[in-house]
């Protein structure tokens, strides 16, 4: 066996026998807490107990389906406190008898997953690719987008920071964006300008929503007519959305009502399509070229990261390529969406699969 082979081979015992990293979904932060007791230690107990409970709920409300939230197991207290891999306590601060902290909770994976299974409620893991968000606003003939006031994009200030599959980013507005993509510009889809922006934020998929405002004749009530246009790998499609008015509704209250359906649908339809299915369980062999060592280093711990992976088995290997055996849940094509989330491209030809790094794919933590 040539040298550099057996380096490979010794790189890859060490992989498999180190534990998996601990899977990004399973972190639930920005969990406020306040409590008051008797002393400062026991409002301490009581904040953090109440903190990893709300911690607890925020992640199964993540991972699953809406329709199964009145499904959604009540453990006790032990069995919780079980579930956590790790607590992160920030900004303390006490008095005689209250206490006030940031938390951040880690979930253990398999913990979470088998009480979800035993309770017989559904769930997702597989996170979707950041999505830029760039939120054209039309009203009173004038088109917005870094303008301040923009009303619009002050009500997708509610896709930022949340705990989701389907994560959001919201571009911050500044000089650097000015230059890089403008109002028109954005609501022409010009890629070349998308693809700047996006850039810029680390990301590879942009969705520009774009909103117009109107008010019914005589009523004066408002309504929104919203296009959503999607550019990127992950897929380009556009969607059309219109939303009314209530009787003396604010147009802010409309805009921000709207961004929050919208946002929780398409929470909510990616969770649905890519439910973890462990009943059905397959087997599939693919190829893995490889033009340096990085190349299987980088691979592997992508897929070590992918929740409908249940083991990956090295067949063989050589200084070009690999043959490995993916164990995994659910149908090929689930998978094929699933590893493509994370910068994978697994393809088949004439019933031979190949699996493969795509060209430009963003460093994966």
């Amino acid at each position: 066996m040539g040298a550099a082979v057996a380096v490979l081979l010794s790189l890859w015992l060490a992989l498999a026998a180190a534990p998996a990293t601990a899977q990004g979904v399973f972190v639930v932060d920005g969990i406020r807490v306040d409590a008051t007791a008797a002393d400062a230690n026991a409002a301490r107990e009581v904040a953090l107990a109440a903190g990893t409970r709300e911690a607890y709920r925020k992640l199964l409300e993540q991972i699953v389906p809406r329709e199964y939230h009145t499904r959604l197991p009540d453990p006790r207290a032990p069995d919780l406190t079980g579930m956590v891999f790790s607590l992160q306590v920030e900004n303390e601060r006490t008095s005689l008898t209250r206490y006030l902290a940031n938390l951040t909770v880690n979930f253990r994976r398999d913990a979470i997953r088998a009480l979800l299974q035993r309770s017989q409620v559904p769930f997702a893991e597989t996170a979707s690719r950041p999505v830029l968000i760039v939120p054209v606003y039309n009203a009173a003939g004038a088109t917005l987008l870094w303008d301040d006031p923009n009303p619009w994009r002050q009500a997708w200030t509610f896709a930022r920071d949340r705990n989701s599959l389907s994560p959001m980013v919201l571009a911050n507005g500044d000089l650097t964006d000015v230059g890089l993509i403008s109002a028109a510009q954005a609501a022409g889809g010009d890629r070349s300008r998308l693809s700047a922006i996006a850039q810029r934020y680390g990301v590879e998929d942009v969705l520009v929503a774009q909103a117009n405002l109107r008010f019914e004749i005589g009523s004066r009530i408002p309504s929104i007519d919203i296009v959503l246009r999607r550019f990127g790998p992950s897929g380009e499609g556009t969607t059309v959305e219109a939303y009314r008015g209530g009787d003396a509704e604010p147009v802010q209250a409309l805009l921000t009502r709207a961004v929050e359906s919208i946002v929780t649908g398409i929470e909510e339809r990616w969770k649905r399509e890519h439910l973890l299915a462990f009943g059905n369980e397959a087997v599939l062999s693919a190829n893995v070229p490889l033009a340096t060592l990085g190349d299987w280093i980088g691979i592997r711990q992508r897929l070590e990261r992918a929740p409908e992976i249940k083991a990956v088995e090295l067949a063989e290997i050589s200084t070009t390529s690999a043959q490995v055996l993916l164990r995994y849940f659910g149908a090929a094509g689930s998978l094929v969406t699933a590893l493509a989330q994370r910068g994978l491209v697994l393809s088949e030809s004439g019933g031979y699969w190949t699996l493969s790094l795509r060209p430009g794919a963003p460093d994966f933590n």
